[in-house]
This record gives C-alpha cells, sequence and structure tokens, in this order.
C-alpha cells in the first residue's frame, strides 16, 4: 500500500470514528438526561462531574487511542512531553493572545480576570476539557488528517469537527439558536480559537501546545 493510499484510509477511518463519536455523545446526553428523573445527585457537582468525565473518557478517550493506534502513532510522539520549550512557547503565547480577548473587556468592565471560585465545574473547564479535547480533536484527529491534508486543510476540518462535538450539548441545554447565531462567544469563536489550538499544537509537535493554549483560553 503506497502512503498516500495508507493516509487516504487513515483519514476516511478518522471520518468515521468521528461520526461514531457524534452519536455516541449524543446518546450520552439523552442517558443523563433519563437517569436524572430517578437520580438526582447527577444533576450538579460531584455527580455530574463523575458522570460526564467517564462519559468522555469512554467516548473521546478510547476512541482517541485507537485512532492513534491506527496511525501508528505512539503517546509518547503525540504528547511530545521533551518539546516543552516549544509547547510552553506557542501553546503560551497563542493561548495568552486569545485570552486578551477576555481579559481586555474584563478589566474594562471592572470585572475579575480570574476565575473567583473553585468547584467541580472550574475543574472540568480547565483540566478536563482542555486535556481530553484536545488529545482527541488534535492528538488524534488532526493528527490523522494532516497525513493526508495540508496543516491549513486539517486544521479547518477538525475545527469545524471541534464546533460539532458541541452542539449536542448546546441542543440539550437550550443554547443552541444563541451559540449559532452569535458571533461572539458563539460558535465562531470556537472554531477561530480552535484554529489558534491546532496551529500551537503542529507548530510544537505536542498535543499539549494545544492543551495549554485551551487551558488558557479557558481560565480568562
Amino acid at each position: 500500500m503506497s502512503r498516500e493510499t495508507s493516509a487516504l484510509k487513515t483519514a476516511q477511518i478518522t471520518y468515521l470514528a468521528f461520526a461514531a463519536i457524534m452519536a455516541a455523545w449524543i446518546g450520552a446526553w439523552l442517558l443523563k438526561i433519563n437517569l436524572e428523573q430517578d437520580l438526582s445527585w447527577l444533576t450538579a457537582g460531584l455527580g455530574s462531574f463523575v458522570y460526564w468525565t467517564a462519559a468522555k473518557l469512554i467516548i473521546w478517550i478510547v476512541p482517541a487511542v485507537w485512532l492513534l493506534r491506527k496511525a501508528g502513532r505512539s503517546f509518547r510522539e503525540v504528547f511530545g512531553l521533551a518539546n516543552w520549550p516549544a509547547w510552553a512557547a506557542w501553546g503560551g503565547g497563542i493561548g495568552l493572545l486569545i485570552a486578551l480577548t477576555g481579559i481586555i473587556p474584563n478589566l474594562l468592565q471592572g470585572k475579575a480576570v480570574l476565575p473567583t471560585r473553585l468547584d467541580f465545574a472550574l475543574l472540568n473547564v480547565l483540566v478536563i476539557a482542555p486535556t481530553f479535547e484536545e488529545l482527541l480533536m488534535r492528538g488524534a484527529i488532526q493528527g490523522n488528517l494532516t497525513e493526508c491534508y495540508s496543516l491549513a486543510k486539517a486544521n479547518v476540518i477538525t475545527s469545524l469537527m471541534f464546533v460539532l462535538l458541541h452542539v449536542p450539548g448546546w441542543y440539550f441545554m437550550g443554547v443552541l439558536t444563541q451559540n449559532l447565531t452569535n458571533p461572539a462567544g458563539g460558535a465562531l469563536s470556537i472554531f477561530l480559537v480552535s484554529l489558534g489550538f491546532g496551529y500551537a499544537a503542529h507548530r510544537s509537535r505536542s498535543v499539549m501546545g494545544g492543551v495549554l493554549a485551551h487551558f488558557l483560553n479557558n481560565l480568562f
């Protein structure tokens, strides 16, 4: 099998895997809604955190690991921890540039720049979401697609998928229309910051570049 044929097959498998992930993610939302009718502790706090962390491990991380193996890439290669100067520079630089879009308005309006409350929701926003989402989207999906396409094309496709990954949550929380039509903080903003995460991961040759940029964006 030629390199081009192998890369195309990897891209096709990646698309099919993402479709399955989306179907399972919708199922996770439906399951939680049904479980909440009898298990009220799932609605918030620790219960909700445990449910969604477990769901993400099963629905996002397991397929991500499988996709990495199909592409013949190791965790060591994907995380590239030895490249810490590169991912610290690219992830930190791009993350801070993106964060300025939140820092500056908050300062001008006299609002707090940093989170003022420590809870499970904050743990999800600052740790679980950046790590899990970047491993799936940048580590597995974008990494696979760049074997077949240019960085620009792979990054755009991955970022569109990143927006789609948020759609079920928006729908079940009743904010889908708002996020699709509001340019600030909605789908367009998520697409644009995703491009930044993807570029940081690629330039640093480490998914940690995307994780750090994602963390800083969420922090501010």
